[in-house]
């Protein structure tokens, strides 16, 4: 008689870690990729950033001028004859 050959079967467990772990390797892989691809691009691309200039721009002459210091304000404290007349309703009312 031939003998039947044993299939294996794969655990649960087994099949629970290979679909829970491969998603994650992947999209952490795909997160790494996107917070460093400046760095990655950077050996490949032709346009260097410390040899160029930064763009001049044209300023609205308007604009440009100074605008004017605002005025000085005045002092906000109490004046004495008023600091004088709350004192005194102050006193009457105890």
């Amino acid at each position: 008689m031939a003998q039947k050959k044993k299939v294996k079967k794969a655990g649960w467990l087994k099949i629970v870690l290979i679909y829970t772990f491969f998603p994650l390797v992947i999209w952490s892989l795909a997160f790494f990729a996107w917070l460093y691809w400046d760095s990655i691009i950077a050996p490949f691309s032709t346009d260097k950033a410390e040899g160029r200039k930064p763009a001049r721009t044209i300023q609205d002459p308007e604009k440009s001028e100074k605008a004017p210091a605002p005025a000085k304000r005045s002092p906000e404290g109490i004046l004495d004859d008023d600091r004088k007349k709350l004192e005194d309703v102050l006193k009457q009312r105890q």
